[in-house]
């Protein structure tokens, strides 16, 4: 239940794309295997955008289709979907950059072990 407190602590900062990856991926765990806090994120959204009177920019067409037939389960449901999406995104491009520089760094030293030995012999 602690953890849950937690969890539903950072529904707003989910929202706003404020939570590390790692953070988020803790939460988007949570979400989907914690039926009180998925409910309590439907509420939050009900609450932001459903009984919202002045409209919300919605940038993406389909939030706005959710919000606009007040289907807050599917837009709790599409949300979850994108940020597993772009945690396994973001986990793929750190490990191309790793690989990368971990690359340019080999090639950095044959190199410099390359000018040495071209150098000294």
């Amino acid at each position: 239940m602690n953890n849950c407190k937690e969890i539903q602590g950072m529904i707003e900062d989910f929202e706003y794309n404020r939570l590390s990856l790692k953070n988020e991926e803790k939460f988007t765990g949570h979400i989907l295997n914690c039926a009180d806090c998925r409910e309590e994120m439907e509420i939050y959204y009900i609450i932001s955008y459903g009984l919202d009177d002045m409209e919300k920019n919605m940038s993406d067409s389909r939030y706005a289709s959710y919000i606009d037939s007040f289907d807050f389960t599917g837009l709790v449901d599409q949300k979850l979907e994108d940020s597993g999406i772009k945690c396994q995104f973001i986990r793929e491009w750190s490990y191309f950059n790793r690989l990368r520089y971990m690359f340019v760094t080999g090639v950095m030293l044959l190199t410099t072990f390359l000018l040495v030995v071209i150098r000294f012999f």
